[in-house]
């Protein structure tokens, strides 16, 4: 009789034992089946969306205690079409779409700035070496009001050259495509794919930093969320945004995961691409996430210039109604954002 219970005693500790190991081994991935699903859509899928994988593949959004579903739209429009509808209540996005939305009495607003200017690259033909050479010339963009567009015309418009014809291709893939292909003179792209035309022998007569010493404010990524959403959720907003700063730390300081993963999702195998792509992320995400005021108001004065918003709902529409900072600010009061970056 006590045999046997000490045998059953025995494997009864070795259930336990077993079951504690897969909990410190697995802890994040056991509890989070219990929390309840959140879908992101995000895009593009390039260097700009890297945060939030590099969140999702190292389990920091199930650290801080989400259940993030990433889907990956790409366009921002889709995907502020898609929460409006009801499909989603955080995203991963940037730039005019958010305005545009607010002004046709959207409640999508910028929560944190993860790329806070232009990061864009006008790549040309070789044979064209200036900028004056787009006169009369074929430039594509992804779609009309979107961070591309916007990039080119203020570009153009500093520069007082009128005669380009400016074509949506589409996402920034089909962007690349057309300027491979000949069917444009030149695109407006972000990176990887500007890496990847210069390998090519295409030209970057305009680079992220020609376009940041125009002195123009924007935003072209970060986290969305319906206002009411987050008002009524403020914790699950404020995890959203840890973790992807969080994202952003380990991106920058993780070499190898980086690479890899940037090899994984954006198909990039070239030691030398894979390199710049590194650079690139370490160069070029905030620190500290915070939503610039001055470049929401200039995109939502872009648009209004483009006839592509209301310019009457514009005059009657704050700038904070764009955006809501206090969610950065929480976490920059706690001493977060010191703490991650020391």
């Amino acid at each position: 009789m006590a045999q046997r219970f000490l045998t059953r005693k025995f494997r009864f500790s070795h259930i336990l034992l077993l079951a504690l190991f897969f909990i410190l081994i697995f802890p994040f991935a056991a509890l989070s089946q219990h929390w309840p699903k959140i879908p992101f859509p995000y895009g593009p899928m390039g260097l700009n969306s890297m945060p939030w994988i590099v969140a999702k593949e190292a389990n920091l959004f199930e650290k801080n205690g989400l259940n993030v579903d990433m889907i990956f739209v790409g366009v921002s429009t889709v995907m502020v079409q898609s929460m409006l509808s009801g499909s989603a209540n955080v995203g991963g996005l940037g730039g005019p779409a958010v305005v545009s939305n607010v002004l046709r009495g959207g409640d999508i607003i910028q929560i944190a700035a993860t790329v806070p200017y232009f990061t864009q690259s006008l790549m040309v033909r070789p044979q064209i070496t200036e900028l004056g050479g787009l006169r009369g010339k074929k430039v594509g963009i992804t779609r009309f009001g979107a961070v591309t567009d916007l990039a080119l015309r203020a570009l153009l418009e500093r520069n007082n050259i009128k005669d380009v014809t400016i074509l949506q291709m589409g996402g920034l893939a089909e962007t690349m495509a057309g300027l491979s292909k000949g069917s444009v003179d030149g695109s407006m792209v972000s990176p990887p794919h500007n890496f990847t035309l210069l390998k090519q022998g295409f030209r970057e007569i305009v680079s992220p930093k020609d376009l940041r010493k125009l002195g123009i404010g924007f935003l072209t990524n970060g986290v969305v969320a319906r206002r009411s959403y987050a008002a009524s959720n403020r914790d699950v907003a404020v995890r959203m945004i840890k973790a992807t700063a969080e994202g952003t730390k380990l991106m920058t300081t993780n070499e190898g995961l980086t690479k890899k993963l940037i090899s994984k999702y954006l198909h990039i195998d070239d030691p030398e691409l894979l390199h710049q792509s590194y650079l690139y992320v370490v160069e070029n995400f905030a620190r500290e996430p915070t939503v610039p005021p001055g470049a929401m108001q200039w995109m939502a004065q872009q648009l209004a210039q483009m006839n592509l918003v209301d310019a009457k709902a514009l005059q009657n529409t704050p700038t904070s109604a764009f955006f809501d900072n206090s969610y950065v600010e929480e976490l920059k009061q706690s001493g977060f954002f010191d703490s991650l970056w020391k």
